[in-house]
Formats: structure tokens, sequence, C-alpha cells
């Protein structure tokens, strides 16, 4: 190959790189879609989130939609929004992707865009909610079911590694209130049993503790089931308080669900990683990149060192919203809401589990193409300079995330009798002032029933 064709290769590579690094990342190109959201000019943020469209991204472009469209009341498109998803993220899990080995040797963003654990699992939130809305009840329930052997799966492939996530027990939770609310009482149990053993998780791990009302729900259905002794078991764990309901109580159950804020953005930090003159450069790629991993943030003399390898690995940025606290009140009763699922915490602690692997693949992606680059400079110090220009073109950390998802999740649980009431919502800061407020009308109770509302919020 002729000096000029290398030339001319490396400069139209240089030109690709440049035109990817040039390109606004996920979360510029969201940052007006996630506005108007808040400003609930829904139709004008779906004409917005068509500019976020990309093959690589095809997934969050499906996701956000999605939300998009269950918020505009569009339930039926939004569910086949959700489905579309759900599939492309099977699909994606289920097969090899073809593009690995370019992304190791260019960039994340090379990927598809594949979802954190937590994000594929509230697919299942917003279209049982769809379905909800749309009085199908039945469908509602196959996304419970679907959701649990989903939430299986992530069981089965955390038994051999510590990971913090790896059941949801929002999820288990609504799907217990779900299955009750359709006489699935037995399911309805083994739900709650699950969602109990998950919060005991959430506690350690996010900060979250289980919800009063699900140590009602445990012993209520035990009771309605007859398990005489799972019922005396959670009496003496709870307490007999918690067993609230008579025999002959017609009220229905409304169960409000606050999702607060937006989901933490991720950013991209860069580390530089010093090459010694005195390494071995020969040595193993994956060993040297462990070794290199425990510089960071370390200092050298300048003598000793040969290269200053620099590379940009992901990071969540904190996004906690004013609001703290929801209130609900009807009918002279007011009660206060219980977080059930800390978004937030969620991706941090996800995130900080897999960061060392991260960090390791995005050292040995770096050393590779810094090695590669060493090759060509002994032929050329020209080609030599324009492939070092390249890698730093090609390196750029992945921060895309689903960005219209809630901060976190509340639940407001009140025993109401049947007929139509008024639902006042109150949210507070963390110092009890007033924030903003909303009046739901004319919600119907239903005997022995629930009924279900989800309410966003973004201060």
């Amino acid at each position: 190959m002729t000096l000029l064709k290398k030339v001319i290769e490396l400069s139209l590579l240089f030109s690709v790189c440049i035109f990817l690094v040039g390109c606004a990342t996920y979360g510029s190109k969201m940052e007006e879609v996630r506005v108007l959201f808040s400003q609930n000019k829904y139709e004008q943020a779906l004409e917005k989130l068509e500019d976020t469209e990309s093959g690589r991204s095809r997934l969050l472009y499906l996701l956000e939609k999605g939300m998009l469209l269950h918020y505009a009341d569009r339930y039926k498109e939004s569910n086949s929004v959700f489905e579309e998803a759900e599939l492309l993220s099977e699909d994606l899990y289920t097969k090899s992707i073809s593009r690995e080995a370019s992304a190791f040797l260019t960039s994340d963003n090379i990927r598809p865009y594949e979802g954190e654990k937590f994000e594929i699992a509230l697919i299942h939130y917003y279209r049982a909610f769809n379905y909800i809305y749309l009085d199908l009840p039945d469908d509602a329930l196959v996304e419970c079911r679907k959701v649990s052997f989903l939430l299986q799966r992530y069981k089965d492939n955390s038994q051999d590694k510590s990971t913090a996530y790896s059941d949801d027990a929002f999820m288990q939770y609504l799907s217990g209130m779900l299955f009750e609310w359709q006489g699935e009482i037995n399911d309805a149990f083994i739900s709650y049993r699950k969602a109990e053993e998950a919060y005991q998780i959430y506690e350690e791990e996010y900060n979250v503790p289980m919800p009063p009302s699900l140590k009602e729900d445990l012993i209520r259905t035990a009771k309605t089931l007859g398990f005489i002794e799972e019922y005396n078991f959670y009496i003496n764990k709870y307490g007999k308080q918690y067993d609230t309901e008579s025999s002959d109580d017609n009220s229905g159950k409304l169960v409000v669900i606050h999702e607060n804020g937006f989901a933490p953005v991720k950013d991209s930090v860069e580390i530089v990683l010093p090459i010694l003159k005195k390494d071995d450069l020969g040595a193993d790629v994956w060993k040297y990149s462990g070794k290199l991993r425990t510089r960071a943030g370390k200092r050298y003399d300048d003598a000793d060192i040969e290269y200053l390898l620099r590379v940009s690995i992901p990071e969540y940025k904190s996004n906690r919203p004013r609001i703290k606290h929801m209130h609900v009140k009807t009918d002279g009763i007011e009660i206060s809401a219980s977080k059930v699922e800390d978004v937030e915490a969620i991706a941090f602690k996800n995130f900080q589990e897999r960061q060392p692997i991260i960090l390791l693949r995005t050292i040995a992606r770096g050393l590779t193409k810094y090695l590669a680059y060493r090759q060509v400079r002994k032929k050329s110090e020209g080609l030599g300079l324009l492939a070092n220009i390249v890698n730093v073109a090609t390196e750029s950390a992945d921060t895309r995330s689903w960005l219209t998802l809630p901060n976190s999740f509340s639940i407001a649980r009140l025993n109401l009798p049947p007929g139509k009431h008024n639902i006042s919502l109150i949210f507070y800061d963390e110092r009890g002032r007033k924030i903003e407020s909303a009046d739901i009308p004319d919600v119907e109770i239903k005997s022995g029933s629930f009924s279900f509302i989800n309410y966003r919020t973004f201060q």
C-alpha cells in the first residue's frame, strides 16, 4: 500500500471520527424533550424525540416514546411501542452482537443500547398501567407474569456474582396488588412474599424499607387463603395492628403511585493513566490493563512517563427533585406516601458494581489503539500523529440511558367506601414546604376492589 493511499484512508477515517464526536450526545438531544415533557407538551415532545432516533439507540427511542405516549393518554399506541421495545430488548439479550469487535476498538457507543436491568423491568409497569386505563385487567396480569419471569432470570443470572439489583421489590409488590384486584389471591400472596424478600435487600442497599401496607397485604391474603401458619407467622412478625380488615368490610382500596422527577443522567469523565518507560508493553493486554487501572489518580515523575493514556468512562450525575413527599387527602383522611422504588439509588449501585469491568474494558481498548499507533509511528511520524488523533477522536463514553424515567416511585394506599371521591394530592419539599398540588375528581371506588392512579411530578 502506498503512503498516499494510507494517508487518504486514514484521513477518511479521521473525518468519520470527527463527525461522530461532533454529533450531540444522546443526553443533549433529549434535553428539550424532557423540558417539553415536564411542561405537559406531549405532542411537541414526541415531535422533538424523532431527532434522537438511531439504529444503535433504537431501544431508547422506543422507551422514551412509549413513556410520552402513556402520558399523552394514547395508551394503546404506548403499549404497541413498549411491546416493540420489549421484543427488541429480548433479541439483544439472546443473540450475540455482531458489532462487539468494532466496539472494542472504537467506542461502546457503537454497540446497540441493551438497557439497564431496572429499565427493562419498568417497561411492564407502564404496560400494566396502560391496560388498567384501557380497562383490560387480564392483559395487565399478563404483564405481571412476564415481569415475574424476567425477574426470575435476573435472580438466576446473579447467583454466581454479587449484585444488589437481582429482583425488583416494587414490581413484585405492584404485581401482588394487581393479582389481588382480579381475585388471583394465591398469585397475589406469592408476589407479596417475593416483594417482602426483595425489600430486605432494598432497605440495605437503597435505604428503601418495606411499605407498611405490604404488611397488611401479607396478613390479609394469608388469612383469606386459610394459611393459618403463615397468618400467625406474619401476625407475630409485624403485630396484630396490621390485621386491619374485618370480614364484613365492604370498602375498596385506592392505590396512588407518585412518579417523582427525572432519573439521573450519565455524564462522561476522563481518566489519565501513565504508561511508564519501564513497562513491558508486550505483556498480555488484559493483565497490563488491570495494572494500569491501579494508577488512576496517582502522580508519577514526568521523566518516567512514556505516554499518558486518556480514556473516557460514563458516570451517573445525581438528579434529585425538590419534591420529597406526597400526601393524599380525601373525605377528611390524609396519609403520607411511602417510597417503594428509588431509581436513582438503583442506577448508582448497579453502575458501581459494573464500573470496574467497564474501566478495564475501556483501558484495554485504549491500550490496543495506542499499541497500533506505535506500530504506525515506526513507519511514519505523520501517520503516527494522525493515528493518535483518530484514537482520541474515537474514545468517548457511552452516556445513554432512559431519560424520561422517574427518579423514584412512592405509593399511598387508602381504604375508602364505595362511590366517587375527590382526591387531592399535595407535594412537599424536604423541609415540609408545599411545592404543588393537584385535584383528581370523581375517582370511583368499588367494594372489595382496587382502584389505581399514577401521577407524575417534575420539580
